[in-house]
């Protein structure tokens, strides 16, 4: 005899479907679907105030909330530090962040005089930063370290086997005229760290003297750095450079961003590097001080510091942090670099961008 096969009819195979489809469902709502689990609490925040351009890597913010169990939110406060600086000094007493960062000197000092920052000294500022403090109460905390000096592209005066310049006094000889990009100090960082370096090496009796030579010998004055380095300069790096200039004031690790093939036809002046150290500080009076704290200590790290040259294109205040490799047969952080005191700066740099102006034009 052969085997009964039962066969349901198709109106109860559906209904039967329908049943077991409903069953899995229920299931999955009771044991949880990944996907449809609703998100756990957002991890506390701590609030980054820098001006635009300033970011942290996605890696180390990561980093960052995986040891603290904080957040990073960078917001950004106008294009440049004089913007920050204006509304850190607006808003202080009722900060609207938790953290300011990357402040030169002259604008962290001005800061400093309008009670922007409180006391805060972190367990690991004392592994070098503290060469670079400005400040008594330790409100303040040196993060990288700004060289900018004159870029040489070595090609253009060897293909036409000229001399290249050696020292800041060269800049001004005939026989350089006509040849130097220059960031314009009222409107450049890097403009104006080469004006402090006159200022260091000529004093308040010469430096407006060697404006005037650098003005009479035809320097060629460009609204920014991009400008100076990128479209003006005959050794950049960047594609779209229809540069002329073999000269150009830019920070020392620019060599290092121009290697071809291993070599570097790019070289800096040494004689004509002056220093510029950013710093960074916890906001007075912000609601979450522990967390300013911790974003402090975590600017300072080993970890943090080691990622500041290829990152911000700077030099980490860590001492015996390694450079890449790049940098350092190329583009070595100065051991002798020229420097202004920050308080002198800020007490002079509006007389100084006055009496330039009157020079230059």
């Amino acid at each position: 005899m052969s085997e009964k096969v039962w066969r349901v009819p198709s109106r109860r195979r559906a209904v039967a479907a329908v049943l077991i489809m409903a069953l899995v469902t229920a299931l999955a709502a009771a044991c949880g679907d990944p996907a449809e689990t609703p998100p756990g609490p957002a991890a506390p925040t701590v609030t980054v105030l820098a001006y635009k351009g300033w970011t942290i890597p996605p890696e180390l913010q990561d980093a960052f909330q995986r040891q603290t169990g904080y957040e990073l939110d960078v917001e950004h406060i106008g294009a440049n530090a004089a913007s920050l600086t204006r509304h850190l000094t607006a808003t202080a007493g009722e900060p609207t962040g938790d953290v300011a960062v990357d402040l030169p000197d002259r604008h962290a000092k001005r800061a400093l005089a309008a009670d922007v920052f409180a006391p805060y000294t972190s367990p690991e500022a004392n592994q070098g930063q503290q060469r670079f403090t400005i400040d008594d109460q330790q409100r303040l905390s040196a993060v990288d370290v700004a060289d900018v000096c004159v870029n040489v592209d070595k090609s253009w005066f060897a293909s036409r086997d000229r001399s290249q310049p050696k020292t800041l006094a060269d800049l001004a000889r005939p026989e350089y005229a006509g040849l130097l990009a220059l960031p314009d100090p009222a409107r450049s960082e890097t403009g104006f760290a080469f004006l402090q370096a006159t200022i260091a090496r000529y004093g308040e009796a010469g430096w407006r003297q060697y404006w005037t030579q650098l003005r009479n010998h035809g320097a060629h004055l460009v609204s920014s750095l991009d400008v100076a380095y990128k479209k003006r300069f005959s050794g950049a790096a960047s594609s779209d450079s229809s540069g002329s200039l073999p000269l150009a004031v830019a920070p020392a690790s620019s060599p290092a961003k121009a290697l071809k093939d291993g070599t570097a036809p790019v070289a800096v002046l040494p004689d004509t590097c002056f220093r510029t150290v950013r710093y960074a500080g916890v906001l007075a009076d912000t609601e979450y001080p522990e967390r300013a704290h911790r974003a402090i200590d975590f600017l300072l790290s080993q970890q943090f510091q080691a990622t500041i040259a290829p990152t911000y294109g700077t030099y980490p205040t860590r001492e015996r942090v390694s450079l890449p490799d790049d940098w350092r047969s190329v583009a070595p952080m100065r051991t002798e670099p020229m420097t202004l005191p920050a308080a002198d700066v800020t007490t002079n740099e509006r007389r100084w961008l006055r009496e330039w102006r009157a020079v230059w034009h």
